[in-house]
């Protein structure tokens, strides 16, 4: 009898007639006061006449209805009706979230807390937006999460940290990342500048270092020079200008690299830095330079 009553009221809907609709479905609910569909249907009717608030609250008693029952997929259908009508709804979406991972649907629930960061993010609320993505992040180390997950997760925290200017927490995030990921580049590159910008360039040094030596077991040292040139464009260092005359007299390139460390080492004595020179004019001569004996007379001089 309430499954008739239920077509009738959305033939009625379908033709518009949405005063009838809700009139026969309220009939129907007196001999029909529990079944749950039919809730759900004048959920669905006060959404088409615009009272959305009065849908929130009908919905939210039948997630409340079939949670008690133990239907948690059908909570979970209900809540998204929710979620859909009122994103920043917290309350719903966390009880989604919760029904979600208590069912071992991981992906889903991270999903769901990807979208909740990303309102976040647009509201330039990154507080609570990076704080979702942590917790986003514990739930995506769970071993039965797809791995996927948590280099997303990272890479937007990651840019959190970057907007700002927190480069202690970049620098973590990217060291995680670069875990996870070796062969990104990027990471790399950012982990070598935010080194840089802590002054920190010993730990600078061996994060590029290790980088290359990444690139020589992996068969890719091709890669090695043109990273190196870009980086170098972008961050006039002397650390960086070196390790690419390592790479130019590793690939053959001893002229480039000397010309190269000329410049570095020219660089380091206008600022004083004899230390620097020293360095760089012995890495020189390792390189077995023609004019040695000259590069000898300056580290004596030195």
């Amino acid at each position: 009898h309430v499954i008739e009553a239920m077509n009738h009221v959305n033939q009625l809907a379908r033709s518009n007639r949405l005063r009838s609709a809700m009139d026969e479905a309220f009939q129907a609910l007196t001999y029909a006061p529990t079944y749950l569909p039919l809730h759900i249907l004048i959920g669905d009717l006060l959404v088409r006449e615009g009272q959305n608030q009065d849908a929130i609250t009908k919905f939210t008693v039948v997630a409340n209805a079939y949670g008690v029952r133990g239907e948690a997929s059908q909570a979970t259908k209900v809540l998204r009706k929710i979620i859909d009508l009122a994103p920043m709804d917290m309350s719903a979406r966390t009880r989604l979230i919760d029904q979600l991972v208590a069912r071992g649907r991981q992906d889903e629930a991270i999903s769901e807390y990807m979208d909740l960061a990303d309102i976040y993010y647009r509201l330039a609320e990154l507080d609570l937006a990076r704080k979702t993505y942590t917790t986003a992040l514990r739930l995506a180390q769970q071993p039965n999460a797809d791995r996927k997950w948590s280099v997303k997760i990272l890479w937007r925290m990651a840019d959190i940290d970057m907007q700002r200017l927190e480069w202690k927490q970049a620098l973590r995030v990217y060291e995680q990342i670069r875990t996870l990921q070796p062969d990104e580049a990027q990471a790399r590159t950012h982990l070598v500048e935010l080194n840089l910008r802590l002054a920190q360039p010993a730990q600078a040094q061996s994060e590029l270092v290790a980088y290359m030596e990444h690139l020589e077991s992996t068969k890719n040292s091709e890669q090695a020079i043109p990273y190196l040139e870009k980086l170098v464009e972008e961050n006039d260092h002397a650390l960086l200008r070196r390790e690419l005359a390592v790479q130019y007299h590793k690939a053959g390139h001893t002229d480039e690299a000397i010309s190269l460390l000329d410049a570095v080492g020219d660089q380091l004595m206008e600022s004083g830095d004899k230390d620097g020179v020293r360095e760089v004019v012995a890495q020189i001569l390792s390189m077995n330079p023609p004019n040695a004996e000259d590069y000898r007379n300056l580290l004596a001089q030195l």
